[in-house]
């Protein structure tokens, strides 16, 4: 059995972000295996997210912008999004770029195989992948899945399918990407269209749902051919590439730490926001502070705010309970977010790098009604989660009219 300093069990954007910045540090000459069941040849997926700085991905980033459109309930124009910019990223550019890059390192060793069991050991992380036994002082393992079946915990998916099309006229502004566009018929739920141009004949153009349950195929097309045929002059088009994705919305609590030697990474570690299922930036800032922590004390381990963790985590929540239960409609709860508040701070807000106090501050611009019907259901169902069997006194003598 062949033992590796590292494992990364799952080659994905999270397993091949950590052997990047692995690569980038002092540890770049130790032993790493990256086991994934696909080869990553293709473009499977598109991540968006924002940066006031040029992060780590800047060379290979398909298309970046200024500002971004907004049309909700009550307000539709552009944003301000300030020092921002709102960037997009191919999932094979990203694959290709790893690759290419982690090739360079003799160290770094990339299988195609499948990931059946990865376990902690008193000697280690121990890992099955294709009837195959492996061993590593820590597994980073991004192949565990939640289970998202707890009635105590809200479990919502974002699911989505995209259409790049090239259009006969030209219709798209190429500086002006769409990120939320409520003009679709929401059938009690969270439902949108965000669509992001490459030049005036060409974009990808997503439709995006928060619910609970997937559309069959067509339901996605005929969605989609709707806002198209509504919304878009687009003269004929023909779809050139097909995109679909789930993500999981969820406040199912995670374990980052599996094991003295296993170590949770990606969705599998909590790593995405459950209100709103952003996980590409939240992975590469978890990760690059595993990989700091790693080259101080040799431990992989992130620092943690007990009090601004759970309080972020409660927000969650709390918007996931107001989805869940179809307390407000969606559309208008973004819109007031977008409307009422600098949309940059939003994405401070959503980051998670607004302090407590402008936390309250955002807060007390949603829904109140709705939002506090929503926060005291978060507390009992919270309760109901810690103690499953009841409340129940640790004393005979706490019961009533005993002395």
């Amino acid at each position: 059995m062949k033992r590796y300093d590292f494992i990364i069990a799952g080659g994905g954007m999270a397993g091949l972000s950590l052997a990047y910045y692995l690569s980038q540090s002092p540890l770049r000459d130790r032993s790493i295996l990256i086991l994934d069941k696909e080869n990553k040849s293709r473009n499977d997926r598109t991540w968006c997210f924002w940066e006031e700085q040029p992060g780590p991905f800047e060379p290979i980033l398909y298309r970046k912008w200024n500002t971004v459109e907004f049309f909700g309930t009550t307000y539709q124009g552009l944003l301000d999004i300030g020092t921002y910019q709102y960037k997009m990223l191919r999932g094979i550019d990203f694959y290709d770029h790893l690759k290419h890059h982690l090739a360079q390192f003799p160290s770094i060793e990339i299988r195609q195989a499948t990931v059946n069991r990865v376990k902690d050991t008193p000697q280690g992380g121990f890992v099955i992948a294709d009837d195959e036994p492996y061993m590593a002082d820590y597994v980073f393992d991004s192949t565990h899945a939640l289970k998202l079946d707890q009635p105590e915990n809200h479990n919502l998916l974002q699911h989505f399918k995209g259409w790049t099309i090239t259009t006969e006229k030209p219709c798209f502004d190429p500086t002006r990407p769409c990120m939320m566009d409520f003009r679709v018929e929401q059938h009690n739920d969270c439902r949108f269209v965000y669509i992001l141009p490459f030049d005036e004949r060409t974009a990808l153009v997503e439709y995006t749902i928060f619910n609970d349950q997937l559309l069959s195929d067509e339901e996605y097309e005929t969605a989609l051919r709707g806002y198209i045929d509504r919304f878009l002059d687009t003269g004929t088009y023909t779809i050139q590439e097909k995109e679909f994705g789930v993500i999981p919305m969820s406040d199912e609590p995670t374990t980052e730490r599996a094991g003295r030697h296993v170590v949770r990474i990606g969705t599998s570690g909590g790593y995405t926001k459950p209100s709103t299922g952003y996980t590409f930036q939240r992975t590469q800032r978890y990760l690059h502070e595993i990989v700091q922590n790693l080259v101080r004390n040799g431990k992989p381990k992130r620092r943690k705010s007990w009090f601004r963790q759970g309080f972020k985590m409660y927000m969650d929540s709390v918007l996931l309970n107001v989805l869940q239960y179809h307390r407000h409609p969606a559309d208008d709860v973004f819109t007031r977010l977008y409307q009422n508040n600098a949309p940059a701070q939003i994405f401070r807000f959503l980051d998670e790098d607004t302090t407590f106090a402008e936390d309250l501050k955002i807060m007390t611009t949603v829904p109140m009604g709705a939002f506090t019907i929503a926060a005291f259901d978060v507390i009992r169902k919270r309760v109901i989660r810690a103690y499953p069997d009841g409340i129940r006194p640790r004393n005979k003598h706490w019961l009533p009219g005993k002395a």
